[in-house]
C-alpha cells in the first residue's frame, strides 16, 4: 500500500471526491492525538473519509544574528522538515495499515508555517468539513487548543479528550442558553458528515424552563423545527434546574457529543481583553467529547 505524504495541498483527488468528507488533524505527535485519531475513526466508521493530519515546524533562530543565519547550513533548514515529514509519514502508515475500512484513507502535510496560518489556508483550500484537536485530562485547555478555538471560526472544531467514549450510533447534545439565534449551518454541516451514522440529538436549554423570555422561546422553537425537519423526528427537549446544570448533565451523559455555541467575537476579544466562553466551558467537560460551532 503506497505511503500518502506531501507537503502541500495540490491533491490528486479520487472519483470519490464529491461524497467524501475530509478531516483535519494537526498533530505534534503526542499520545492524546493517537487517542483523538483512533476516536475520530472509529465515530466516522460508516462514513466515507480524507483524514489529514498536519504538522507545522520552524526553524530556532533564537540567539542567532543575521551574519549566522545567512552562513547556516542546508542541514539546518533540512532538518526539522524532515524530522516533520519523517513522523507524519511514520503516523499515515500507521494509520493506514492499522485501518481495516476500506472508506477511509490518510493523507500528510507539512508546512513551515504557524499552526493557526496553516489551518486556516488547509480548511479553505481542501474543503475540510470538520477541525480534530486533542484535549486533556486537566481542568485548563492547551496553548495550541485555546489558539485554534480563539482562531479558527470557519469550521466546526471537535475537543476529543483522551478519555472519551462512544456509544451505539452517535448521540450529540446542543447546549445554550438561546438568548441569541442558533446559526445551524455548521449543525448542518457537522451532522452531514455522519449521513450513514445513527444519530441522535437533544437540546439543553441553559436556563430554567420557568425563566424563559419570549426571545429565548422564539429560538429555541427555531432550533427544534429546523432539527425535526433534517432528522425527520423530534429531539428530546431538557432545561437545567437549580442544582443540575451543564457539568452535572454532561457528566450524567459522558458518552453524549456536547455541542456548544461560540459567540461572535467582539472588539475586545479580539485584542485578547477576555476569551471565548467555549475555553472556560470545556474546563468543566473533561470527559465528554466537545463540538464547537461558531455564532
Amino acid at each position: 500500500m503506497p505511503l500518502r505524504i506531501s507537503t502541500a495541498v495540490n491533491w490528486i483527488f479520487t472519483l470519490n471526491k464529491n461524497k467524501m468528507k475530509k478531516i483535519l488533524i494537526p498533530t505534534n505527535f503526542s499520545r492524546n492525538i493517537n487517542v483523538a485519531i483512533n476516536y475520530v475513526t472509529e465515530l466516522l466508521k460508516e462514513e466515507y473519509c480524507e483524514f489529514y493530519f498536519l504538522n507545522t515546524y520552524s526553524y530556532d533562530v533564537s540567539g542567532l544574528n543575521a551574519i549566522e543565519l545567512l552562513q547556516a547550513d542546508d542541514a539546518f533548514f533540512d532538518e526539522p522538515k524532515e524530522e516533520s515529514l519523517r513522523q507524519l509519514g511514520a503516523l499515515v502508515e500507521h494509520s493506514t495499515l492499522d485501518s481495516d475500512n476500506d472508506k477511509h484513507s490518510f493523507y500528510a502535510i507539512s508546512e513551515n508555517s504557524g499552526l493557526i496560518e496553516s489551518i486556516k489556508t488547509n480548511v479553505e483550500k481542501i474543503g475540510i468539513d470538520l477541525v480534530i484537536v486533542s484535549g486533556n485530562s486537566n481542568k485548563t485547555v492547551g496553548k495550541n487548543t485555546g489558539m485554534i478555538l480563539e482562531k479558527v471560526r470557519t469550521c466546526p472544531v471537535l475537543i476529543a479528550p483522551p478519555n472519551t467514549s462512544i456509544c451505539k450510533g452517535l448521540c450529540i447534545t446542543i447546549a445554550s442558553d438561546f438568548k441569541l439565534g442558533i446559526n445551524t449551518l455548521e449543525i448542518d454541516r457537522f451532522i452531514k458528515t455522519f449521513k450513514n451514522t445513527k444519530l441522535d440529538i437533544e437540546i439543553l436549554v441553559l436556563e430554567e424552563q420557568k425563566n424563559l423570555t419570549a426571545q429565548v422561546a422564539s429560538n429555541l422553537e427555531s432550533l427544534s423545527t429546523y432539527l425535526k425537519q433534517l432528522l425527520e423526528k423530534e429531539s428530546n427537549i431538557e432545561f437545567i434546574q437549580s442544582g443540575y446544570g451543564l457539568k452535572e448533565y454532561a457528566a450524567s451523559h459522558n458518552d453524549h457529543i456536547i455541542c456548544i455555541i461560540d459567540k461572535k467575537t467582539d472588539l475586545l476579544r479580539k485584542i485578547g481583553f477576555y476569551k471565548s466562553n467555549v475555553i472556560s466551558t470545556i474546563g468543566k467537560l473533561r470527559t465528554n467529547t466537545v463540538l464547537t460551532i461558531h455564532q
